[in-house]
C-alpha cells in the first residue's frame, strides 16, 4: 500500500509533460494588512500594494491581466464573520503593466467572501453569506448584473473547467449549492457533511472534492450522480482544497484554529479517499493553489504572515516568503 501511494505522489507531475521551470507569480490577500502581497517566485521580489479592503480571498483572470479581490472595507471589517454595513467590495486591479494599476471600486454589498472570474474575463461570480447568494458582477462593465440564490452562508466557490457548472459550498446548510450557468435560476443541493468551507473540481469535472471544516474531512462527490462517493480524514480544521492537475489527489490546507493551530497540507488519493502524505508548512495552513504548469502549491500560512512552496513531485516544502498581515486566500499566474 505505501508503495502504491509513494507511485500516486511520484506522478503527480511526472503526467504533466516537460514543460521546462518557470517563474510564477503569486497574489496573496492579506486580510488584516488591508493589502496585496504580489511575489515573483523566480527572484523573491514582493511587491505590496494597498487596497480600500480587508481582503479575504483573491483570484486572477485568465489572461493574467486582472487581480480581483474581495471583502469588506477596512474600517467596517473587524472579524471576517461581522456582518456589518452593506458596504461589501470587489476590487479590480490591472496587472498587466510594470507595476500594479491603481484599484477600482465595485459595491457588492452584503458579505463577500469569495470570487472567480470565468474563463472569458467576462464575469466574476462572488459568494454573498448575508444574503445567500451568488454576486454576478460584469467585469469590463464594473456592476452587478445579478444575484444567484443559494443556501445558508455561502462561502468558497468554483467554476467547473468547461465553465458551465458553478460550484459552491453553504457553511451553515451542510451543503454545496450546484449552479448551471447557462441557466441559473435552478441550482441542485448536496448534502455534504459538516461546514463545507471550498470547493475544488478535478479536470474532467466530474469529480468535485469540498472541506469540511466542521468534521476534519474532505468529502469526494460524483457531480454526475450529485452524491457523496466517499469522505477522507485530513488535518485539523480544513479549509481551502485543490485537485492536482492529473485529477489523482487533492492538496486540503488545514488550518486548526488560533488556539490549536495545524500546521499541515494533506495530500489525498481521489481514488480511495487514502492519505498519501501530511507536508508540514506554516502555522495557520489555509488558502492553496496550484501553479499553472502543475509543479509547485503555494498555501498561505495565516498566523506565520508566510506563503509556503510545496514541490509536487517531491511533495515537500521549499522556500517560504515573507507576505502581510493574516495572509488568507492566494491565486497564481
Amino acid at each position: 500500500m505505501f508503495a502504491r501511494r509513494t507511485q500516486i505522489a511520484l506522478a503527480l507531475v511526472t503526467s504533466l509533460g516537460a514543460a521546462g521551470a518557470r517563474a510564477d507569480t503569486i497574489v496573496v490577500a492579506n486580510e488584516n494588512g488591508q493589502s496585496l502581497s504580489i511575489i515573483d517566485s523566480q527572484t523573491s521580489k514582493t511587491t505590496t500594494a494597498a487596497i480600500p479592503i480587508s481582503p479575504h480571498n483573491v483570484d486572477v483572470t485568465a489572461d493574467g491581466r486582472l487581480i480581483l479581490a474581495t471583502g469588506m472595507p477596512a474600517a467596517q471589517s473587524g472579524s471576517h464573520a461581522a456582518h456589518g454595513s452593506a458596504g461589501g467590495q470587489l476590487i479590480l486591479m490591472d496587472v498587466a503593466g510594470d507595476a500594479p494599476g491603481a484599484p477600482q471600486v465595485v459595491t457588492v454589498g452584503g458579505h463577500p467572501a469569495h470570487v472567480v472570474p470565468d474563463a472569458q474575463g467576462h464575469f466574476a461570480y462572488l459568494t454573498d453569506a448575508e444574503t445567500n447568494s451568488v454576486v454576478v458582477v460584469d467585469i469590463p462593465g464594473r456592476r452587478v448584473t445579478g444575484r444567484i440564490p443559494v443556501q445558508n452562508y455561502p462561502h468558497g466557490l468554483r467554476l467547473s473547467p468547461d465553465g458551465n457548472l458553478l460550484a459552491v459550498a453553504n457553511m451553515k446548510s451542510d451543503t454545496v449549492s450546484l449552479v448551471d450557468t447557462r441557466n441559473p435560476e435552478k441550482a441542485m443541493h448536496i448534502s455534504v457533511g459538516k461546514r463545507p468551507v471550498q470547493v475544488a473540481f478535478d479536470r474532467s469535472g466530474r469529480i468535485l472534492v469540498v472541506s469540511l471544516n466542521g468534521e476534519d474531512k474532505v468529502a469526494i462527490i460524483d457531480v454526475d450522480a450529485r452524491k457523496v462517493l466517499r469522505k477522507a480524514s485530513v488535518g485539523n480544521g480544513p479549509v481551502q482544497v485543490y485537485v492536482t492537475p492529473d485529477g489523482k489527489a487533492a492538496l486540503v490546507a488545514n488550518q486548526g484554529s488560533a488556539a490549536k493551530p495545524d500546521n499541515r497540507v494533506s495530500v489525498v488519493a481521489l481514488e480511495d479517499g487514502k492519505l498519501i502524505r501530511n507536508v508540514t508548512v506554516g502555522k495557520g495552513a489555509h488558502g492553496i493553489v496550484i501553479a499553472r504548469d502543475g509543479r509547485t502549491a503555494y498555501v498561505t500560512n495565516t498566523y506565520a504572515n508566510t506563503i509556503s512552496a510545496i514541490d509536487l513531485g517531491s511533495l515537500s516544502a521549499g522556500k517560504a516568503y515573507p507576505v502581510g498581515k493574516g495572509p488568507n486566500g492566494i491565486a497564481a499566474r
